[in-house]
């Protein structure tokens, strides 16, 4: 498995308990800033971050309109603000355990470099905001060409004040949405949904 590692000790506010909808950016420019707020999650006990500026929300995870098929890694529709967004769950989606279900699991609702381009991620758990430099002391750059989703996958941090060896994996949203994508298109479950090229393209 490419992700073998343990799970950090990030330090972060944490999601209130009745959080549903909970903004938490203002759009994600052409590049990185050399500073930026990081919202670290969740997944099979991995760390994970991603620039909070290509998350819009963070939710309970609602009921959803289930797609034709049973796919893990697509769980269904999401109705949210008047718009469909196709759910990917991460943790399937990453050949790990199902994030929904999960008794923190929330889901994040992204975005790409254009606003209107959304969709829904579902993660075990939201852990907080993390403000990050780029690069940071310590960050370690991931070489491409890793196999979709795991190309999303950009640096490594190691915790600060962690204990050794503890790392959080940096992703960047839409590589990881379209890496999924791609993999559920590659290697379809049985019976399995057939998928928008890009959630802009869900009726």
């Amino acid at each position: 498995m490419p992700w073998a590692m343990s799970m950090p000790k990030l330090a972060g506010i944490p999601v209130p308990a009745d959080a549903r909808d909970w903004p938490t950016g203002d759009g994600f420019g052409a590049s990185f800033s050399r500073t930026a707020n990081w919202l670290a999650f969740e997944v099979d006990g991995q760390a994970c971050a991603v620039d909070s500026r290509q998350v819009r929300s963070v939710l309970r995870p609602p009921g959803m309109a289930p797609l034709p098929g049973r796919d893990a890694r697509c769980p269904g529709l999401l109705a949210w603000h008047d718009t469909a967004l196709v759910v990917l769950d991460l943790g399937a989606c990453l050949g790990l355990r199902p994030s929904l279900g999960q008794a923190a699991s929330r889901l994040l609702v992204c975005h790409g470099h254009e606003r209107e381009q959304a969709w829904g991620l579902l993660v075990d758990a939201v852990r907080g905001f993390q403000r990050i430099a780029s690069p940071e002391p310590g960050w370690i750059a991931v070489r491409p060409g890793l196999p979709p989703p795991w190309n999303a996958m950009f640096a490594l941090l190691p915790t600060p004040g962690g204990v050794s060896g503890e790392v959080c994996a940096m992703l960047h949203v839409q590589t990881l949405w379209e890496g999924c994508l791609s993999l559920i298109s590659n290697h379809p479950a049985a019976a399995g949904p057939s998928l928008p090229h890009h959630p802009k393209d869900v009726p």
